[in-house]
């Protein structure tokens, strides 16, 4: 192994131990409450590295938030994957995993909480790069042509709006995200 890579490789592990410590932080004692101190404490990176490595509290927000998406958009992989002849119950399956595990996600279930400050509701509902963009790009390009932009963006923005206000159900959430899939065949 180069030294490069090593150092690559130690920094990635240093992130992950700080992404780490500040969902912990955030699902115990919410984002208002989640300082810069607190994270290096519990992570054991010092508060200088951590400033170097990831800023500002808004740029640690956006990090966690990065890796969260990334979780949910592997997830959705996984559903299309696992249904390679049927563009309809792959979406289906991939919304599945979505809301399966975005009702288990400790960080989705804080953020979401009432009475905490709003920055990273912020960044989850707002900026639509954050989670929207990433979400639409990874799975348009997972479906390649077989699947209209129009229908992506569509089955996205159901899928979110079910886990970020869940009014049904998954099964019915599933249910409906089949229907649109249907509306665009």
């Amino acid at each position: 192994m180069s030294a490069p890579a090593f150092y690559t490789e130690l920094r990635a592990l240093r992130l992950e131990r700080v992404l780490d410590a500040s969902v912990e932080l955030i699902t115990e004692e919410g984002w208002d409450r989640l300082s810069i101190t607190k994270v290096a404490q519990r992570s054991g990176v010092p508060r200088q590295s951590l400033h170097k490595e990831v800023g500002t509290k808004a740029e640690l927000g956006r990090a966690v938030v990065e890796r969260e998406v990334e979780r949910f958009l592997a997830r959705v992989q996984e559903g299309v994957a696992a249904h390679p002849d049927s563009l309809e119950d792959g979406i289906a399956a991939a919304a599945r995993h979505a809301l399966d595990h975005g009702r288990e996600n400790a960080v989705l279930a804080a953020v979401l909480r009432p009475g905490h400050d709003h920055g990273l509701l912020e960044l989850v509902a707002v900026h639509p790069d954050a989670v929207l963009g990433n979400a639409v790009q990874a799975l348009g390009a997972q479906l390649g042509a077989a699947a209209p932009e129009a229908m992506v963006d569509t089955v996205v923005r159901l899928v979110l709006s079910h886990l970020l206000q869940p009014t049904v159900e998954v099964d019915q959430a599933v249910d409906r995200v089949r229907h649109v899939v249907r509306g665009f065949a």
